[in-house]
């Protein structure tokens, strides 16, 4: 099959490829590999194609049923539901913006021909500001040559459609923030940097030099300058989704750590590690926090996304809880480790890759500093973007 049907739910799914995925996943961290043979599955099994439209060929699949997707994947390897978070996503957030069928030809792509979308959006010396690339978009005959770098363009080995980002000047020769999708050319596009790293090792998020990279002006995402609001209006698919990634870790390693407690035992003990009250208690503490972390996330799936009225105000909403979340799902992983003790951190243990991988949740932009920053100004009724940020 070049692509796969989408014939069962997205949990399903997930349920059914997990098992393989796992038992790829530490030769794949320790390689710093990335998991083509996984994204094969993925695309074979009609996963890639779950947030295609229904009425062109795709899963139409609802927020919740991706997020628990992710999640299973995610305790299966980290790696792969991360880097295809940023294809099934991405799918998503262009589809909302789509109003007349512009990429109908990206969407059969993906059904029909097993296409997978790589993102690149963060940039040197854009501190995780997305709205404002520095990546030069030069108007030319029939649409524009972006010239600039692309940092964490994850999942980049396995991409045939690249969902870029970009800037041409207005009227007034302030930026005008532009997107584009686009099938992955020949020329134009340089690996500078492949990625390794400490965690999330798998992804494959490289650094990228663009230059004279030409994008027909068919592949613009929605109207020029209107990049901001494609963020702010499908943000739910991207931080619901990311923030399932860092969950479906986090809960992997409560399952590990109770499974191996109940076999482990002390000598001086005359019956297993599970029965001693620090263990019990910290294994509580981990439910604790895993439960409050998943009524985060599905309160904010389960929430009105209609955010015409207040777009930035949603942007924020969905921040706040992917840092929780993350911040959470460290917590319970770091706990993990503690429950464990010393030989968690064998290179055999896959609570130590759970673990590394588990860090990058705090560090997926916007960062908990800018976000909480952003959420007591809206709460003080302080105007949010006011500059300076901090004046007398």
């Amino acid at each position: 099959m070049t692509a796969g049907h989408v014939r069962s739910s997205a949990v399903d799914i997930a349920r059914e490829l997990a098992p393989s995925l796992a038992d790829r996943a530490a030769e794949h961290d320790r390689d710093s590999s990335f998991p083509h043979e996984n994204f094969d599955k993925l695309v074979s099994s009609g996963y890639t194609a779950l947030t295609v439209p229904k009425e062109h060929g795709g899963g139409g699949i609802t927020l919740e049923e991706l997020c628990r997707a992710q999640e299973i994947l995610a305790g299966a390897c980290s790696s792969t539901a991360f880097a295809v978070n940023m294809h099934i996503h991405g799918l998503a957030m262009i589809a909302a913006m789509d109003q007349e069928d512009r990429h109908a030809w990206a969407y059969r792509a993906v059904v029909q021909d097993g296409a997978v979308i790589a993102g690149g959006f963060s940039e040197p010396g854009i501190g995780g500001n997305w709205w404002h690339p520095t990546t030069a978009a030069t108007p030319v005959d029939g649409g524009y040559l972006l010239n600039g770098r692309k940092g964490f363009f994850t999942g980049f080995p396995a991409a045939t459609l690249l969902f870029v980002s970009a800037a041409d000047k207005d009227d007034r020769g302030r930026p005008k923030p532009l997107g584009f999708l686009l099938p992955r050319p020949e020329k134009g596009v340089e690996v500078i940097a492949e990625w390794d790293a400490a965690g999330m090792r798998a992804t494959g998020s490289h650094a990228l030099e663009l230059k004279d990279l030409y994008a027909d002006s068919r592949y613009l995402i929605g109207d020029a300058g209107q990049l901001p609001l494609m963020f702010m209006r499908g943000v739910h698919w991207a931080w619901c989704s990311f923030a399932s990634v860092f969950l479906g870790t986090a809960q992997a390693a409560l399952d590990y750590v109770a499974a191996a407690q109940r076999e482990r035992r002390l000598a001086v003990l005359d019956r297993t590690i599970a029965h001693l009250p620090g263990v019990q208690f910290r294994v509580a503490d981990m439910a604790t926090k895993l439960a409050a972390a998943r009524a985060h996330l599905y309160a904010a799936v389960r929430a009105d996304h209609s955010v015409d009225v207040d777009p930035l105000g949603h942007y924020i909403e969905m921040s706040v809880m992917k840092n929780a979340v993350c911040k959470l799902a460290h917590e319970v992983v770091t706990l993990a480790l503690q429950v464990q003790g010393g030989s968690a951190l064998s290179s055999r243990n896959p609570l130590q890759r759970m673990y590394r991988d588990v860090v990058a949740g705090l560090l997926v932009p916007p960062n908990s500093d800018l976000t909480a920053e952003w959420s007591g100004k809206q709460s003080l009724g302080v105007p949010v973007l006011d500059e300076p940020r901090w004046g007398g």
